[in-house]
């Protein structure tokens, strides 16, 4: 038989009254869906004795929601309150004593099973609770050592010269939430039914299409999909967003991603690049070998991450996608990453990407909501400036006018203002100004703190010299070749093309190099 019992309606009355004669920590440890699994798998164990071989399947099921959520309850729940084995003849006492309320059942079961058959199902249900609290056990390590790893933003990396990149910012403190937007979907239906009634493409263009725009922790509740792609530009935050919602579900605090606070979920924060770099290693085995030899997680109990991604009880997030530089590397890690996902799709998902490298036959739009990552508004430039001085410098009357300096500088450029709305650039531009007390009046001197850190620090541990054609250059003829590209795609703009001047095609590109 395959049961499907339904017990979690009858649990929970029945818990709240446990829970007022001594079963208080068993509460806490208790996952219902645990405790429904464990007692599903042990009965269908012990159902190779067929001890209901003789009875209806939906007259069986009636009996062991009653059996299971009253009076074995108890005696089930000691693994949850003291890890010690239910003991069968407890469990024949509260079996026959159910039987009197099911007649169905009564004279229908054969009775020199019933102990064979309960002892297969304790030590089966001991063993999977078992492993439940193991798992739980090392969660608690796994969110620590998780939240230690992210949880810190270093500057180490930002070309802005004193002691203030020494420094780090726990992430909460600094973040702000950016915005995204939705990416428009093709109706092809609807375009040739348009340009049937006498519209042409740029009139359609104009025409103002509904594209929704909300806080990136709102995809998180979005009810359409489960899955998403989030192509961002360079230094739009991308990284620092998945890093914070993994770091607010490790510490306990997913009411900041507007989820209900106490919820069961497990972050997994994958970085594509370096799963890429290895080779014949799945998705999981890489999870697995980041969190205890990167993150310095305890040993995981075998299991580990299948056991929330089995419930729907996991958060995927897939960070850089276009880093993998190889094109059909780029495609093979696609193909892993869906079958992956398919796998488990019932967790929620997150892909990012830099819009240059990513390609529309990645990730179908039917399948992945696609949503573009939002540069700051003067709002959140505003917030994060709050957010920065409140937290470095302890003065409060200081920190205000610090404040009110790098805003009235900000105000005062609008080239600056401009940058400012990149994060990474507000960022290095919030280095300069806490440590030099004011921002540079040349913008030549500011470009060229953002230059230094973007060419030299920034893709430093993305080993581009020990690349092939890439070992016989060092960082000043990096930055000649770099110049000499710049001026060719700068002087390309026109009132006519309104991306040139941004933009270059790759095959110009190669060419040009």
């Amino acid at each position: 038989m395959t049961f499907e019992i339904g017990l979690l309606g009858k649990l929970a009355p029945a818990m709240a009254k446990l829970a007022e004669i001594g079963f208080k920590e068993a509460m806490k440890k208790l996952n219902p869906s645990d405790f429904e699994k464990a007692c599903i798998c042990a009965i269908e164990a012990a159902d190779k004795n067929k001890l209901f071989s003789a009875c209806e399947q939906g007259v069986v099921e009636d009996f062991l929601k009653s059996f299971l959520t009253g009076a074995a309850l108890p005696e089930l729940l000691k693994p949850f309150n003291n890890q010690e084995k239910p003991q069968v003849e407890f469990l024949v006492e509260a079996f026959n004593a159910t039987v009197p309320e099911h007649k169905k059942i009564q004279g229908r079961f054969a009775p020199k099973k019933l102990h064979e058959w309960l002892e297969v199902f304790a030590e089966t249900y001991f063993h999977k609770t078992s492993s439940y609290l193991r798992f739980k056990v090392a969660k608690a390590d796994y969110l620590k050592q998780l939240a230690n790893w992210f949880d810190d933003v270093k500057f180490a990396g930002i070309a802005v010269e004193g002691k203030e990149i020494e420094k780090s910012e726990k992430l909460a403190q600094i973040f702000v939430m950016p915005d995204v937007l939705e990416e428009e979907k093709v109706n092809i239906y609807s375009l040739f039914q348009e340009l049937g009634e006498g519209k042409n493409l740029q009139q359609m263009q104009r025409e103002n299409r509904s594209v929704r725009k909300f806080l990136a922790s709102q995809l998180l509740n979005q009810n359409q999909s489960n899955k998403f792609v989030l192509l961002g530009a360079h230094g739009s935050g991308k990284t620092t967003l998945l890093s914070f919602f993994a770091v607010m579900l490790a510490q306990n605090a997913p009411e900041k991603l507007g989820w209900d606070s106490g919820i069961d979920c497990l972050p997994i924060l994958i970085k594509i690049r370096d799963f890429a770099r290895l080779s014949d290693i799945n998705l999981l085995d890489y999870a697995r070998q980041f969190a205890e030899k990167t993150m310095s997680v305890k040993r995981l109990p075998e299991g580990f991450f299948e056991y929330w991604l089995a419930d729907g009880r996991a958060m995927i997030l897939l960070d850089g996608l276009d880093e993998v530089v190889e094109e059909s590397k780029r495609y093979a890690v696609v193909q892993q990453i869906e079958n992956f996902l398919g796998q488990y799709h019932q967790n929620l998902a997150i892909i990012t990407s830099r819009p240059a490298g990513y390609k529309r036959d990645f990730f179908k739009t039917s399948e992945f909501e696609h949503y573009h990552l939002q540069l700051f508004d003067d709002a959140k430039v505003d917030e994060f400036i709050n957010r920065w001085y409140d937290s470095r410098v302890p003065d409060a009357a200081k920190a205000q006018r610090r404040k009110d300096s790098i805003k009235k500088a900000l105000d005062e450029n609008d080239r600056i203002k401009l940058l400012a709305r990149n994060p990474l650039l507000l960022t290095i531009i919030a280095l300069i100004h806490r440590y030099q007390a004011v921002l540079p009046r040349s913008r030549h001197k500011l470009y060229e703190k953002a230059v230094e850190t973007l060419l030299k620090n920034w893709d430093a541990n993305k080993n581009m010299t020990e690349k092939p054609g890439f070992k016989c250059l060092d960082a000043d003829d990096l930055r000649r070749l770099m110049e000499i590209l710049a001026y060719c795609i700068h002087t390309q703009g026109s009132t006519d093309n309104p991306e040139g001047g941004t933009l270059i095609a790759k095959d110009e590109l190669l060419e040009q190099l």
